[in-house]
């Protein structure tokens, strides 16, 4: 057996070398890669770009250029010494065997997960001395398993990814026919957004909240609550399983589902651990499933902040955070992966969280799936999927990928529309063999991007460098210039991408700013296969020079978006180094007002805020080199604010507000699954008595604006006209009693009842109801208590009763005092008359002093438990001078 001479890119490994060699017996050994790969050895675990542990496959056979191993390799990257019990993951290839090894050894407890993983506990004497060196295990894991959400709340803006380009352009694609996984808790079946959305699953949680009921929502919610409550691929149904199993669920629990959504993370993991083993190998075997994993909320804690192992998956997709402005979100997790790979792979739109993202991101590849299943009768796979979103994403940061950004935005028009043009390729590949695909490019070509994409086999748990199969790109012209894909160093993860020969990543990326014309041909080297062959995809596309389009707002746009916030009008070109005049029109083109005449199209985005609220038809027109670019038609409108003024007697009365440019206004009715169009109206208020959920649009130029936010569905009687009652002392020998009301719908008339002791007089009436603040005076109260009820009779005699006022008329005194008679455990009460400070003094029928206080406001409470029981004398006096006294039992 070869001796290895030690180097020093070598030296760090010589930990794992056995000092005793026996050779022919040893199960693991140490070699080079380019030894295994030539060898055929079987990779266990790749330590690096240049050596790896292999397994030794037959024992009679003696292995060139390698060296026998002890355990040590097995143990996971962050292993510590430790003396008390922690949960670890052991791996193994043969369950039964290691159950029977582990029955030797003193276990608190051993937990299956599946048919090669379990759980132990243990200490760091354990681990070392008895647990590595069994031949049945073949690495142990530490990893977290308790998921947590990373967003807070729905916060959609459609734009920012053009899916509501995708809307416009594709009115057909909308989820229908797909079925969406969302791996959280389980989402609120009630919820007027996921109406008839529930795929009923075994593996369902059986805890609801908000956070899952927001990812349904994005994913697939149907509009009903609000502009906010309408999903990405809104016919799609939701089938639901429980993330406190944060495994990949059984293929067939999934029901049909292609794509799973992950808007969780556990802690910040940088290694290859039995999760991300798990959903590898779940892709690899499974291709046409994709995982879409949110990168996490942890961003501000600087470069390789992904959360929870699972998401150094390879053959996921995972997802960042960027605002409106196309910037990155500071609490977006970014990477690199543990072994250099580019994390995330792209972002989209969310300010609340990367669970938000990567909802979108769900619904998007939705839409995607069901639009190639559309147009060619097979399922869109893993890797083709994967190829088109990153080859059409809109590239952000640094040119090319980095590790903040990944490849870029999210772009749902363009992936639909590299769909419906076949920009792809999908073929397999043998090791050492070379394929060879051409596309023609234009003369007037720009941005040329051609993206390769594999689902590569799992790597062994602990892998220092996780790529098994690797593929290589290269894009040659006619010319025979050849081009080489983005590479990043994940040491300096900072830099701009260059170009060169990529060994870490199962994504390869060729772009050419400027293509010369002609035939491009693209080569997919096999430089390692594995297995017998690896299939892989590829989409491509170019842009054509001096082009122009907007993407918001369009002609089933609303602006603001959601009519309350504004965002960036949008648009693609691709003119160079070229300003533009922006200007907009409220009376199809008859007039323009400009906007601003230094419009940098480089942008692609300019943020207008209109002086007033302006409900209107508009266009928009950029003006380049003496060129107009007209918009669509879209509608400038604003949410009328419903607000429910009544909910009483089987009636809700809703009013709104009343812009100046608005005459009649529509009212939609929620049927089913969607709204359906009641009535239309010039009133500002509605009234109806059926408890459904109503909502109220702006008629502008014979069409619509925006719905407002819906009403929501209240308590019966949980708003029954009275907003506010109270009686008070008015003037001297009157009290005034006081009431503000919701609504004055269906009155017949307002009466005052006075209450003494059981009986009931009515002793003033409003016939003439016209406003919702009025009040009664009582002229001739009585001294003491003095009772009164508010009863507002219907047009159908039914009576709405006021909760009973009572106050407290003074007559000629200065002050009430009570109770008269009391024990020490309760205050003695001093209401004055006046708003005037005072001096409380309390004495014993002796003439002694006992007690005495301020009496700072109209209402005073006076603690008197320190004083002993008995008769006692009173007296109050006033700043002003007035005097009052009298006697109170203390028992």
């Amino acid at each position: 057996m070869t001796t290895f001479c030690f180097s020093q890119s070598l030296d760090k490994w010589k930990q794992f070398i056995k000092k005793e060699k026996e050779p022919n017996r040893e199960k693991y050994y140490f070699t080079s890669l380019e030894n295994a790969h030539q060898n055929k050895y079987k990779v266990v675990k790749k330590l690096d770009t240049n050596f790896c542990i292999i397994e030794k496959e037959s024992f009679n056979a003696l292995l060139n250029d390698a060296l026998p191993t002890n355990n040590l390799w097995k143990l996971p990257a962050n292993f510590i010494h430790h003396k008390e019990d922690k949960e670890y993951i052991v791996a193994t290839d043969t369950i039964e065997s290691l159950l029977t090894d582990l029955k030797s050894i003193t276990l608190a407890n051993v937990q299956i997960i599946n048919e090669r993983l379990v759980i132990i506990k243990s200490n760091s004497e354990i681990i070392i001395n008895k647990i590595i060196p069994l031949r049945s295990v073949s690495s142990i894991s530490q990893e977290s398993m308790q998921p947590k959400s990373e967003s807070k709340i729905i916060d959609q803006n459609f734009s920012i990814n053009n899916i509501n380009k995708a809307n416009t352009n594709f009115p057909l694609v909308t989820g229908e026919n797909e079925i969406a996984a969302i791996k959280d808790d389980f989402f609120d079946l009630n919820d007027i957004d996921l109406l008839n959305k529930h795929i009923p699953s075994s593996t369902q949680s059986s805890t609801v909240s908000s956070h899952a009921s927001a990812m349904a929502t994005i994913v697939s919610g149907l509009g009903n609550s609000s502009v906010l409550g309408k999903g990405v691929a809104p016919k799609a149904k939701i089938l639901s399983s429980d993330f406190l199993n944060v495994y990949p669920d059984e293929v067939t629990t999934l029901q049909g589902a292609t794509t799973q959504n992950h808007s969780y993370g556990t802690v910040i993991e940088n290694f290859y651990g039995t999760l991300a083993n798990a959903y590898d190998a779940q892709l690899f075997s499974n291709t046409n499933l994709t995982h879409c994993f949110s990168s996490g909320n942890r961003g501000l804690e600087g470069s390789k902040s992904i959360t929870g192992n699972f998401k150094q998956s390879k053959n996921s997709v995972v997802i960042g955070s960027i605002d409106q402005n196309e910037v990155i979100m500071p609490f977006s997790s970014t990477g690199p992966a543990y072994d250099g790979r580019i994390k995330p792979e792209l972002v989209a739109f969310s300010t609340q969280g990367t669970s938000n993202a990567t909802a979108i991101t769900t619904g998007v590849i939705t839409l995607m799936k069901q639009h190639y299943k559309t147009l060619n009768n097979s399922s869109l796979n893993n890797a083709l999927a994967k190829a088109i979103l990153i080859n059409s994403a809109k590239d952000l940061g640094n040119i090319g990928p980095d590790f903040i950004y990944g490849y870029g935005s999210i772009n749902a028009d363009k992936c639909l529309k590299m769909i419906s043009e076949n920009r792809f390729i999908s073929d397999n590949i043998t090791s050492g063999q070379t394929n060879s695909h051409t596309v023609m490019v234009p003369s007037n070509a720009k941005n040329l991007k051609i993206t390769l994409v594999w689902n590569d086999l799992p790597a062994s748990i602990n892998s220092n460098i996780s790529l098994v199969n690797d593929l290589d790109l290269e894009v040659i012209s006619n010319n025979n210039t050849t081009f080489l894909p983005w590479i990043l160093n994940p040491e300096a993860p900072q830099q701009q991408a260059t170009k060169g020969k990529d060994k870490l990543n199962n994504v390869e990326q060729v772009a050419l700013e400027n293509p010369a014309s002609g035939i491009y041909t693209i080569a997919v080297f096999g430089s390692v296969i594995s297995n017998t062959s690896q299939d892989y995809s590829i989409a491509y596309e170019y842009e054509l020079e001096n082009q122009f389009e907007w993407n918001y707002p369009l002609a089933n746009d609303n602006f603001p978006y959601d009519g309350q916030t504004i965002s960036p009008f949008k648009w693609s070109s691709s003119f160079s180094g070229t300003s533009a005049l922006l200007s907009i029109t409220y009376n199809d083109g008859q007039t323009w007002e400009i906007i601003s005449n230094n419009i940098n199209l480089d942008n692609e985005q300019f943020t207008y805020t209109p002086a007033e609220e302006k409900f209107a038809k508009a266009k928009l027109k950029m003006t380049i080199n003496n060129a107009e670019y007209v918009s669509d038609s879209f509608t400038i409108s604003y949410d009328l604010k419903i607000n429910t003024s009544l909910v009483c007697d089987g009636t809700t009365e809703i009013n709104w507000t009343k812009p100046t440019d608005v005459v009649s206004f529509k009212i939609y009715q929620l049927t089913g699954e969607g709204f359906a169009f009641k009535e239309q109206t010039t009133n500002t208020t509605y009234t109806y008595n059926d408890g459904k959920i109503y909502t109220v649009a702006p008629v502008i130029d014979n069409d619509e604006g925006i719905k407002s936010e819906s009403t929501l569905q209240n308590a019966e009687n949980s708003n029954c006209y009275f907003e506010l009652t109270f009686a008070e002392i008015d003037e001297e020998n009157t009290i005034k009693i006081s009431a503000s009301l919701f609504s004055l719908y269906n009155i017949k008339r307002i009466e005052l009842i006075k209450i003494t002791n059981t009986t009931e007089n009515v002793i003033s009436t409003i016939t003439d109801v016209n406003s919702k603040a009025f009040y009664f005076l009582d002229s001739s109260p009585v001294k003491g208590s003095n009772k009164y009820r508010i009863a507002i009779i219907l047009q159908s005699n039914n009576v709405i009763n006021s909760p009973i006022l009572d106050t407290n008329y003074l007559g000629d005194d200065l002050f009430s005092v009570y109770p008269t008679l009391l024990s020490k455990n309760e205050p003695l009460n001093i209401e004055a008359k006046k708003d005037e400070a005072a001096t409380f003094y309390l004495y014993s029928t002796t003439g002694q002093n006992t007690f005495t206080t301020s009496l700072p406001s109209k209402l005073s409470n006076i603690n008197i438990k320190t004083t002993s029981s008995g008769i006692y004398i009173y007296k109050i006096v006033t700043n002003s001078g007035g005097t009052q006294t009298g006697k109170i039992a203390i028992f």
